[in-house]
């Protein structure tokens, strides 16, 4: 028995300190894959390249119209003895606005402002996709390292039984030390069915996030560096966590709103010109104009004083949302950096905890074997050793998603920070390709293939 469960704890330590052979899937390889394949990234992507075009959209209002209009109708009078008419006409006209108080320059500058939000917006929802990759990963390695555990606590358990139901048949022990070690068994056989069912759910999200089933994981790399204090990691994260950027980009945005909505009292004055040809059948007459244009508000039923209160609250209301996500970002950053103090804290003590209940349970063994302890002493010093093991997977396992929610509380857990190997998705290449206007830039055969495959 005392070899037994020298055994376990021999199987423990290199579950602990050892990766699994063979070709084992990484960290990195598991961030990768969900940088690369996992879906709420993809759609976040587009809808970037969707806001992108407001760029678009707004520098048109800068730009020259053209519109080209042209008609064609036949009238047929019987009064006139069947008379038909026949009338063509076509018509080119141009418009541009010369000054309309800043507004479309304010509208092009907001537009530019709201892409670099939601490109901070992109990389908030890049580091939750990244953590939640590690979390899966380790996560699974965790629950793989607990059924270990609880495996060979069954096997042990199982020697243990036939080990004491060889004693009872020659009188050494009584038929009540036989169903203690059968109740523990059960007991056991339990736990360990549980631990399988927890690792078979972990898996299943391990799929979600990253793409692929978990075979063989490997070792966790060395814990990224972290700041030695916790002011130190909070002053980071208010300085780079895309949240807060993302915050003082959309307060910029309300600001320029607010600029606008003022100056919608300021005149517009355009440009336009025509160029047309009218026939109604005795021979086709052009003409053509051009001139200026002036429109200044007088009373718009308090549209225009509505229209800038309104766009004041929405400012407020960015600048509350700033304040809130400083203290959100704060918060968090302290909360993963004391969950990081308490997982080292944790290390430190089951260590010494599995070393005591480790000496206790070879003392009780020895003591059991002359008489001095029951086989019930036993069971529950076993069982001291195998929760001090399972202490020390989960606390090693707490201080790694400590330390990956400090870096994604600072800001830090992007993949460029991370050097995961793989080819960065560049926002700026879809935004400088639209943001010109160019008259087609719509890749329909390629946004068509991409349904289709969904569909496979």
């Amino acid at each position: 028995m005392k070899l037994s469960w020298k055994r376990i704890t021999l199987v423990s330590a290199v579950v602990l300190s050892t990766a699994i052979p063979g070709q084992a899937d990484t960290l990195t390889d598991a961030m990768r894959l969900a940088y690369e394949t996992n879906p709420t990234l993809i759609l976040n992507r587009a809808a970037l390249r969707a806001t992108d075009e407001s760029v678009a959209l707004a520098r048109s209002g800068r730009r020259p119209s053209l519109v080209l209009q042209g008609s064609a109708n036949s009238t047929n009078t019987p009064a006139f003895q069947g008379a038909a008419t026949d009338t063509y006409s076509l018509g080119l006209n141009a418009s541009l606005t010369l000054f309309d108080g800043g507004r479309s320059r304010d509208a092009v500058e907001a537009a530019e402002t709201a892409v670099l939000a939601a490109r901070a917006g992109l990389t908030n929802i890049e580091q939750s996709v990244m953590l939640s990759a590690a979390q899966a990963f380790l996560v699974v390695r965790r629950d793989m390292q607990i059924v270990a555990l609880a495996r060979n606590n069954v096997d042990v358990l199982k020697q243990q039984l036939q080990a004491a139901e060889d004693r009872f048949a020659v009188g050494a022990v009584t038929r009540t030390d036989v169903s203690q070690t059968k109740a523990r068994l059960a007991a056991a056989q339990a736990v360990l069915a549980a631990e399988r069912g927890s690792l078979a759910i972990s898996s299943e999200n391990y799929i979600a996030v990253v793409g692929t089933a978990p075979v063989n994981l490997a070792s966790p790399p060395r814990l990224p560096e972290l700041p030695g204090s916790q002011a130190s990691a909070e002053e980071i994260a208010l300085r780079t966590h895309p949240l807060m950027v993302a915050a003082h980009l959309s307060e910029k945005v309300a600001m320029i709103d607010l600029r606008r909505a003022r100056s919608a009292r300021l005149p517009t004055v355009g440009a336009n010109a025509s160029v047309s040809t009218y026939d109604q059948g005795f021979g086709a007459q052009d003409s053509s104009s051009i001139g200026l244009t002036l429109s200044q508000p007088i009373y718009t039923g308090g549209a225009l004083s509505a229209a800038i209160r309104q766009a004041g609250a929405v400012l407020e209301r960015r600048m509350a949302e700033t304040a809130n996500t400083r203290v959100q970002v704060r918060q968090q950053t302290a909360a993963a950096w004391f969950q990081l103090q308490i997982a080292r804290a944790s290390i430190s003590a089951n260590r010494l905890q599995i070393e005591a209940a480790q000496f206790a349970f070879e003392g009780i063994s020895e003591e059991a074997n002359l008489g001095a302890r029951t086989v019930l002493d036993t069971l529950n010093a076993k069982q001291e050793v195998l929760t001090a093991q399972n202490s020390l997977i989960s606390a090693l396992h707490n201080e790694r998603i400590a330390a990956y929610s400090l870096l994604a509380a600072m800001g830090l857990l992007t993949p460029e920070n991370l050097d995961l190997g793989v080819e960065l998705y560049d926002p700026a290449e879809n935004f400088n390709r639209v943001q010109n206007a160019p008259i087609s830039t719509f890749q329909a055969g390629k946004v068509l293939d991409n349904i289709a495959d969904r569909w496979e």
